[in-house]
């Protein structure tokens, strides 16, 4: 089949399931994500390289457990694509609740003194609502995102985004780069996923694994002295979160640049690494994360 019609075709599949589902409302829409996911996400082809990279990643767990984690992880993907129809409703006063927020009290003692911060996390729970929730509590910033495959489906994501998440968003690569600088510059508040691999990154651990890892919020962190927090969003349940912002990475005023950059990239993949171990089935196994 042609690509272009391939791309087109996959857009209209994609704004047909999304009217669908404001038809079922979100928790109707968010179950049957979940079902859809747990039940035919792992008979899926792609659903092998999950199970190698759990195993990869932990080999003291038997097959049983790593087919839980993939029956747990397709409930959540199933979940996040059904609830993209409805994220405007988690801006709503009255379905705030949805999203708890823990820790965030630095992040806003930094707005009230005209700083700004970057919130670095990975692809667990439904990643988007990371910033949407940045947002409400008066965090205005940036997005960094990575273009999706498909120029439509792109196209959607980032208008949608847009509008419902933060307006600014950043897309990786030289011209992204210059945006992301501007926004630290002017103290924006800046969420960033770090968890896929990056070919022209630095070589850290992920799970004592050698993982090509981006070194953008670090060397921001350096040369910018822009504060740096990890942060989490979990599933709790159905379509109900919890935002926890953890301590800041200090940057260690005196060390060599470059050593201090790879210093603090492998912190924040300890960082998702500790996460992932607490509860593997929020995270995105789908990646092909690791350097073969």
């Amino acid at each position: 089949m042609n690509k272009n019609i391939q791309y087109r075709l996959e857009a209209v599949a994609l704004r047909v399931m999304l009217a669908f589902c404001r038809i079922l409302g979100l928790d109707r829409s968010s179950a049957l994500g979940g079902w859809l996911g747990r039940t035919l996400g792992p008979r899926l082809g792609i659903s092998r390289r999950a199970r190698g990279n759990i195993a990869r990643a932990m080999p003291e767990l038997s097959p049983e457990a790593i087919e839980r984690i993939v029956v747990g992880m397709w409930d959540n993907l199933g979940r996040t694509a059904f609830e993209y129809a409805h994220l405007d409703k988690f801006s709503r006063p009255e379905e705030r609740a949805r999203i708890e927020i823990i820790g965030a009290e630095p992040l806003l003692e930094l707005a009230r003194a005209g700083q700004g911060a970057l919130v670095v996390s990975g692809h667990f729970g439904n990643w988007e609502l990371m910033p949407l929730a940045m947002r409400l509590k008066g965090l205005d910033g940036s997005g960094v995102y990575r273009a999706a495959n498909n120029p439509y489906v792109n196209e959607w994501m980032v208008a949608m985004r847009r509008e419902l998440i933060v307006p600014e968003q950043i897309a990786k690569g030289p011209k992204g780069t210059r945006q992301l600088i501007k926004a630290v510059r002017e103290h924006r508040f800046i969420g960033m996923l770090i968890d896929q691999k990056l070919n022209d990154g630095i070589e850290v651990r992920l799970f004592g694994l050698p993982a090509m890892t981006t070194p953008s919020p670090a060397g921001l962190a350096v040369r910018y002295g822009t504060p740096i927090f990890p942060a989490i969003i979990e599933r709790m349940h159905g379509a109900n979160f919890r935002l926890t912002v953890f301590d800041r990475i200090e940057v260690k005023q005196d060390a060599e640049m470059n050593s201090e950059v790879v210093r603090i990239t492998q912190a924040l993949n300890d960082f998702l690494e500790a996460r992932i171990r607490e509860k593997p089935e929020n995270w995105f196994w789908l990646h092909n994360r690791w350097t073969n």
